[in-house]
């Protein structure tokens, strides 16, 4: 219940954070904002986004998750019904800051509670799961969006994910519980948790920072979380500018590569799992798969040389299917590398450099396709950016003898 609770809310997280994307084709006529001033309101959005990331894992680990959780939904609900008042691309840039400050601390409520709730050697499965809520989100996103703002306008399109979001809280606050205060648990299943993590154990930002593989970590999404940013906010734009495509046509097809991120996300996970029951060591499960996934993502660069849209939508959920296996294994191998108390810290960091580097590739992305009039020079940066990034993971992370229990002892710089 629990895992399907937190798949329900990343679900909700990203059809919000989709919603944008889907009218953004339609509203951008409405309001007269061109295409250099929508990235900036991609930017606006993606800055506090970037900031909350790191402070809303910090956040998590000192409140815990249920009221980190609670909180972060609440805020992101009801900033999301105020963009249905927005008049101009100045509201629609300060009303997305604002939605961004509550959206990321969802993740590392997420990770925690996982952490908190399933042992080590099952924990692949679970992040899996609400990480690939964020494909299923996208998946429904486009025929869900797409239907309201045909029938009822793009306004009511903000209204529908906001109120979804204040329904998840309320069931979240009746239902969630830690495991030392869930009647359903025994004993021995309390200690099979205790005896893996040591919740006491605590280290600061700075010894963080000082640590190669965190830092490996760090760089990696870096590097490849803008492309994650593209596929979410401009898929709908460039379908509609490059492919013709109407509303209608968006709400029919644009689901597709987010429905093959999901599976993506799930294949990557699970195989993970299956690697480290065979007795591979965790983080080496994670790395491999992350470096399969990076051999393969070149072939996005052909998605805008291609005279067909069908190839192209094809290739776009290859794409697809890499990014959100990438995420997963990124995200899973933090607790083979730090304790649970470090657990929402460090995905925190990790998410705020992503989210910044996003954000900086927002407007170079509006200024590549107004300056030259495609996407070319895009598709062949999102589609180089995971190799770049598995390097990096290569040169960098040292995988120690057995499993860590504290982070400074197994992991010295």
């Amino acid at each position: 219940m629990i895992a399907f609770w937190l798949t329900l809310s990343t679900i909700l997280n990203v059809i919000e954070k989709q919603t944008l994307s889907i009218v953004a084709p339609f509203l951008r006529d409405t309001l007269h904002i061109s295409v250099v001033q929508y990235s900036y309101v991609l930017t606006a959005f993606m800055i506090s986004y970037g900031v909350m990331y790191a402070v809303g894992g910090w956040f998590v680990d000192r409140v815990g998750e249920r009221i980190g959780m609670a909180a972060c939904v609440g805020w992101w609900a009801v900033c999301t019904m105020l963009t249905s008042l927005v008049r101009g691309v100045f509201s629609l840039g300060a009303v997305r800051f604002l939605v961004g400050l509550g959206e990321p601390g969802v993740y590392p409520a997420a990770l925690k509670t996982t952490m908190r709730w399933f042992p080590k050697a099952e924990r692949g499965t679970p992040v899996a799961l609400f990480s690939s809520g964020g494909a299923i989100g996208n998946m429904l996103a486009a025929p869900l969006i797409a239907l309201v703002a045909l029938n009822f306008g793009w306004r009511a399109s903000f209204l529908l994910p906001g109120t979804l979001g204040l329904v998840w809280l309320s069931v979240w606050l009746l239902m969630y519980h830690s495991p030392e205060k869930h009647a359903g648990v025994t004993a021995n299943e309390l200690a099979e948790l205790a005896k893996e993590d040591s919740p006491d154990e605590k280290l600061g930002w700075l010894a963080l920072f000082r640590n190669r593989n965190v830092m490996a970590l760090v760089i990696a999404r870096l590097i490849s979380d803008p492309v994650n940013y593209f596929y979410v906010f401009w898929i709908p734009e460039y379908l509609k500018s490059q492919r013709g495509f109407s509303l209608a046509d968006i709400g029919m097809y644009a689901w597709m590569p987010f429905m093959a991120g999901a599976v993506g996300g799930m294949v990557g996970g699970r195989w993970s799992d299956i690697l480290i029951k065979r007795g591979t060591h965790p983080a080496k499960a994670r790395l491999r798969i992350l470096y399969i996934s990076a051999v393969v993502a070149p072939l996005g660069i052909l998605t805008s040389k291609v005279h067909s849209a069908a190839l192209a939508l094809v290739l776009m959920s290859l794409m697809s299917f890499i990014v959100y296996c990438w995420f997963i294994n990124t995200a899973a191998i933090i607790p083979d590398i730090a304790t649970v108390r470090q657990t929402g810290s460090i995905l925190g960091i990790m998410g705020t450099a992503g989210t910044f580097a996003g954000a900086m590739f927002m407007p170079l992305i509006g200024f590549l396709v107004t300056r030259f009039g495609s996407y070319h020079l895009v598709f062949a940066l999102v589609g180089s950016a995971h190799l770049i990034a598995a390097l990096t993971l290569r040169g960098m992370i040292r995988i120690p003898k057995g499993t860590p229990k504290v982070l400074e002892e197994c992991y010295e710089a």
